[in-house]
């Protein structure tokens, strides 16, 4: 399993965090989503190793007019 941990520069709040979480969530080999409690501005994708996943996960977030920075974990 890999992973990237996305920090968002723009505010997010729990309503908006839960619909970027579902749509992270419908990608495919995509294996889960989490939001840290308290830390609105981060969250972890794990994902098959195998997949181009971070790419797919930027155009989601860009697409929706987000600007997160994305680092592997």
């Amino acid at each position: 399993m890999h992973a990237i941990q996305i920090h968002f520069h723009d505010r997010l709040d729990t309503r908006r965090l839960d619909q970027v979480r579902e749509q992270l969530m419908s990608l495919p080999h995509v294996s889960n989503v989490e939001v840290e409690a308290g830390k609105d501005h981060d969250v972890l994708v794990e994902f098959e190793g195998r997949h181009n996943i971070p790419m797919s996960v930027m155009d989601v977030l860009h697409h929706q007019g987000l600007h997160p920075d994305i680092t592997a974990c």
